[in-house]
């Protein structure tokens, strides 16, 4: 049996019930039989996650987004899909067959130090790379190191702390990763500048050479600031969708296999039908919603203007319905523009604090009552941030 053979969604199923002597003779009757596409022989006794990855069926494989060649390639799917995974199995294979090293980013220096347990183990885990060692040196003040075979491959590094950067050289990094780009409510946030700093860090990495930078997330929501800095959209009629002149992909994962694999999980039967399963399962982004989205009427009338991290918003009301509207939609002669944070502000506005301010007590107000709307998704998830503070 080859791999098109089960290239078919009746034989993924068959390959899910499998366990690795019934593949192994498989495997050995399909050689017997002078198939064309055998299974390679490391595979004969690996486990269903390997065989089915190097059969491209149910985890992520990066071939087809590295097809596109892109600078930036940005990958968003539901969590356990195999990104992580996917990166991991990809850096290491270019170092084994090109001495190409790579460079590992997370936002934290908390969240690397946790990335680093295990880090290498699920490769082995899932048979590959058996003849090698790996090991990481960690250090609180130096460039982590990444090793294969006490050589170096690579180098972890917190993006917070990224100007530790300046003074390194990494003329053998083809490959950057950044894992987690998308964060969800809780203890982290997005750096301030956070698209610059990056930047800085592909430059410093690069120097004028042409290296991949691949960004990892899962599918919390669709607003974040790297979205807005290049003005990205999702793929929703495909998978993929290239931007500004092919530098940059996005890919919207898209596994049917997967899916129903995790469905007939128990766990997957626990979710069914909830919030979280349709962002686990079926890859909807777990924070966005349609609740308080709505495009103004034409009898509201402008209150006031919001600079928000650079953008104008209008504050619009209806005096009538007493429902309040945000938009991108402001009246540039209102003299009312205030700014919450202090690199908004200039000469022409009024600095203020949200959770104290007279004029933005009728928002708070309005929203407490299930009148404020917003325009879109991203209006939304900026100002929600800003409530959120005002109600604690």
């Amino acid at each position: 049996m080859c791999k098109t053979c089960y290239n078919t969604d009746e034989g993924v199923r068959v390959l899910y019930n499998l366990g690795r002597q019934e593949r192994e003779a498989i495997v050995c009757n399909s050689i017997r039989k002078e198939c064309r596409r055998p299974v390679p022989l490391e595979l004969w006794g690996c486990t269903t996650l390997t065989f089915l990855t190097w059969c491209g069926i149910m985890f992520y494989d990066f071939n087809k987004l590295l097809s596109y060649n892109a600078l930036l390639n940005f990958v968003i799917g539901e969590r356990g899909v195999g990104k992580s995974f996917g990166a991991k199995k990809f850096v290491v294979s270019d170092y084994l067959k090109n001495e190409n090293e790579f460079v590992y980013i997370r936002r934290y220096k908390t969240e690397l130090d946790n990335a680093y347990e295990g880090f290498f183990d699920q490769l082995q885990n899932e048979g590959l790379f058996l003849d090698h060692t790996f090991r990481i040196s960690a250090s609180k003040k130096k460039i982590d190191k990444f090793y294969i075979d006490n050589q170096v491959c690579g180098y972890g590094i917190p993006l917070s702390t990224a100007n530790i950067l300046k003074s390194a050289s990494f003329p053998r990094v083809k490959t950057l990763i950044f894992d987690e780009f998308l964060i969800d409510n809780g203890t982290y946030h997005y750096l301030r500048n956070e698209v610059i700093q990056f930047l800085d860090v592909i430059e410093t990495i690069a120097r004028l050479r042409d290296i991949r930078v691949i960004l990892l997330g899962n599918a919390i929501t669709i607003s974040n600031p790297y979205f807005d800095f290049f003005k990205l959209t999702l793929p929703y009629n495909s998978e993929f969708k290239t931007f500004k002149n092919g530098t940059i992909v996005v890919n919207y994962i898209k596994n049917e296999v997967y899916r129903e694999k995790k469905k007939s999980t128990r766990f997957g039967q626990l979710i069914d039908g909830t919030e979280y399963g349709e962002y686990a399962i079926d890859n909807t982004f777990l924070r966005d919603n349609d609740s308080f989205i709505a495009k103004r009427d034409s009898d509201a009338r402008v209150y006031s203007t919001i600079i928000l991290k650079g953008e104008k918003y209008g504050i619009w009301r209806n005096w009538k319905t007493g429902f309040v509207y945000i938009s991108k939609d402001f009246e540039p002669s209102n003299p009312c523009v205030f700014a919450f944070d202090i690199n908004d502000h200039t000469e022409n506005t009024i600095y203020t604090k949200a959770r104290n301010s007279t004029w933005f007590s009728p928002v708070l107000n309005s929203y407490k009552m299930g009148c404020l709307f917003f325009e879109s998704q991203k209006i939304k998830n900026d100002f929600i941030s800003i409530i959120g503070r005002c109600m604690i």
